[in-house]
């Protein structure tokens, strides 16, 4: 009959999108930064600042989104993330940042394209405030930011996709409860990217306390959906970049 209470549900989860994303970082040639002479490094971190005003004017008008990181480690010196409502003006602002001067000395070490994401695991009203600042967030201006991708297991014995899905919603839930300790400390964001990059997802996490990512991960490592089913890539995280910081950067 149907409609009926037992009929099986399909197996994809519903999910709605909202902005595009895309997390680049770049290594700093110093090197060939040094090379240049005052007058040119100047005129290209100024042109720079003008590129970065421009994202935080749409930013500010909540027509997009942006973040800029000085990345941690030896993983590269700049984590730009940016958010837009279609992959052609993330191409767009991404060939701008590639056009600039400053350009010259940046190096992609990495990216990740993806797309915010909202899973129906439980039904929710997708007009809610909440859902759609989710969906099309203003990106905080904390002190840290944590980015990593993850997908989900496909193996014999332990295949998420594979799993009943009531069996997911019920994991998903309780991986839920853990991340709602943290609600008043961390701000997270997941990107879907099946179909769109290597990985099957983006998780950026952002705190002014940067010990609150080490916490969540470690304590959800202990959560079945990533004891079991979690594969994890590269972590960078980084420090908030502002003007002052910027230009302490490229002195």
């Amino acid at each position: 009959m149907p409609g009926a209470a037992n009929e099986e549900q399909p197996k994809a989860v519903l999910t709605y999108e909202g902005w595009f994303s895309l997390h680049a970082t770049y290594r700093i040639n110093f090197q060939m930064w040094q090379s240049w002479t005052v007058t040119e490094r100047k005129a290209a971190l100024l042109e720079f600042k003008r590129f970065i005003a421009d994202l935080e004017k749409e930013h500010e008008a909540h027509k997009s989104s942006y973040a800029l990181y000085n990345a941690s480690g030896e993983k590269g010196d700049l984590l730009l993330w940016i958010l837009q409502p279609t992959l052609e003006e993330v191409n767009a602002v991404k060939t701008r940042l590639h056009k600039l001067k400053i350009a010259a000395v940046l190096e992609a070490t990495s990216s990740f394209v993806s797309v915010i994401e909202v899973s129906n695991y439980m039904q929710f009203d997708i007009n809610h405030p909440r859902v759609q600042e989710r969906l099309y967030p203003k990106i905080p201006r904390l002190r840290y930011m944590c980015f990593y991708p993850m997908s989900k297991k496909r193996e014999q014995g332990d295949n998420w996709f594979m799993t009943d899905r009531a069996e997911r919603g019920r994991m998903m839930r309780s991986h839920g409860q853990i991340g709602r300790k943290y609600e008043d400390v961390i701000k997270e964001f997941t990107t879907g990217a099946c179909g769109l990059d290597d990985w099957e997802w983006g998780i950026t996490l952002m705190s002014d306390d940067v010990v609150q990512f080490k916490k969540i991960v470690y304590e959800m490592r202990f959560d079945e959906v990533s004891a079991r089913f979690g594969l994890f890539g590269s972590f960078t995280v980084g420090t908030l970049l502002d003007d002052q910081s910027l230009t302490a950067l490229f002195a």
